[in-house]
């Protein structure tokens, strides 16, 4: 399965353009970029705006920051996409927002989300001049996973349990899109066990999603807040159960149960990043040591040795 990457930005914009042409440029941009909607630019303030996404499939990873009056799906795009899937969205903005959805107006709350329908139109209706937003495009085969889904469309829905979760990994995954590779498959079939959880899904597809969706998910967040922390010093089972928002036994049965403790992974990281620095330059080995998280030299002299059968000088060859 194919996973597409893609950003856009008015910092790709050439310079010189005044704020009518930056929005004219970056609305033809956008049209390339996305087929999911249309913005309108806020009025007395700089046009800018930036987003990215990731498709996985049918699956698809969203979010959207900028200077918007309206963001809107009209019945131009709906008709010419032929879209049937669903788009569950969070705002991340400040201010509450009013969304237009099935012919009713709705509040939607800083945190809050909402579930729309692809081959439907919507469009927001509050006068706020700045608007950001995570969105998630699920399958249209969701709905029979989930019984009486389409009555959830269209009104807020209030966050937290597994729906807030899913946006939290999406976000994640958003932030670091390299770490969506050839897992891509397997991460989205997991937001959409998050998504069905959160939605109420039937009895025979509620137990299926939650064995393969929860934990997985917290799980995979876990290595990748694990992977971007190694080397700080002091870094521990504590603070990484802290940035996840789980608890530090929860974390470690996490690890563990996947295969290796938390102290297993984290000297793993940071031995085989100082054996790539070894390799790649002269500095001093304590140096290495010391931003690869070791605070004790001859601690990752032993933990080196044990681990490549050689010590950190034999690694780096003669000078």
């Amino acid at each position: 399965m194919s996973v597409i990457k893609k950003a856009l930005s008015t910092d790709m914009l050439p310079e010189g353009l005044d704020d009518r042409q930056r929005y004219l440029s970056f609305a033809e941009m956008f049209e390339r970029f996305s087929n999911t909607g249309e913005l309108d630019p806020a009025e007395d303030v700089p046009f800018r705006a930036a987003m990215n996404s990731i498709t996985i499939g049918t699956t698809l990873l969203g979010r959207c920051e900028g200077t918007f009056r309206t963001v809107r799906r009209s019945k131009r795009l709906v008709r010419i996409t032929n879209d049937d899937r669903y788009c569950l969205a969070r705002h991340a903005g400040f201010t509450t927002a009013q969304l237009v959805h099935r012919g009713r107006e709705f509040s939607l709350r800083p945190g809050s989300l909402v579930l729309l329908r692809l081959d439907e139109p919507f469009h927001t209706a509050d006068g706020a001049d700045h608007k950001k937003f995570t969105n998630v495009h699920l399958p249209a085969g969701l709905r029979a996973r989930i019984r009486g889904l389409d009555d959830l469309v269209g009104r807020e829905l209030a966050p937290g349990g597994t729906l807030s979760l899913a946006m939290d990994y999406s976000d994640l995954l958003l932030e670091h899109p390299g770490a969506v590779g050839e897992a891509g498959m397997t991460i989205a079939n997991h937001l959409v066990d998050l998504v069905t959880l959160g939605l109420g899904a039937r009895n025979d597809a509620q137990d299926a999603a939650r064995r393969g969706g929860l934990r997985a998910i917290r799980l995979r967040a876990v290595t990748m807040i694990l992977e971007k922390r190694f080397a700080e010093p002091g870094f521990s089972a504590r603070r990484l159960a802290a940035a996840a928002g789980l608890s530090e036994r929860y974390v470690n049965e996490l690890l563990y149960e996947d295969g290796a403790s938390f102290s297993v992974r984290l000297n793993e990281l940071r031995l085989r990043k100082a054996a790539d620095l070894l390799i790649q330059g002269d500095r001093r080995i304590s140096d290495i040591a010391f931003d690869c998280g070791f605070n004790d030299l001859s601690y990752f002299n032993r933990c080196f040795r044990r681990r490549f059968g050689l010590t950190p000088s034999a690694a780096r060859g003669p000078s």
